[in-house]
């Protein structure tokens, strides 16, 4: 069998060196296209977007706001922690007190 290889992303280098700069938190300015005029066969440059700023409109949360946001999350997750915690020790006294009785 062959070995299996780590999938790498389908996109073109530009892309992908366009939203690591993005990440970055760098200004992306966008390439300006080329084209060709059939009739004339002049090459014509199209003008870039008329927007300077980043092309991304994400800002990370707070620490505040996260735990605002999933607070509810928590409160499960402990509830399971507690029942999964039940669970366990029942099924330790069980295994403990069935072969005295039974046995």
């Amino acid at each position: 069998m062959t070995k299996k290889r780590a999938k790498r992303p389908n996109l073109p280098q530009e892309a992908l060196e366009r939203a690591r700069a993005e990440l970055r938190g760098d200004i992306v300015e966008t390439p300006v296209a080329v084209s060709t005029n059939n009739n004339t066969g002049a090459v014509k440059a199209k003008a870039p977007k008329a927007s300077t700023t980043t092309t991304f409109s994400r800002r990370m949360p707070t620490m505040e706001e996260l735990h605002a946001e999933y607070d509810h999350v928590m409160k499960d997750l402990r509830k399971l922690v507690v029942v999964s915690g039940l669970i366990m020790v029942g099924i330790i006294v069980a295994a403990l007190v069935l072969p005295a009785v039974l046995g």
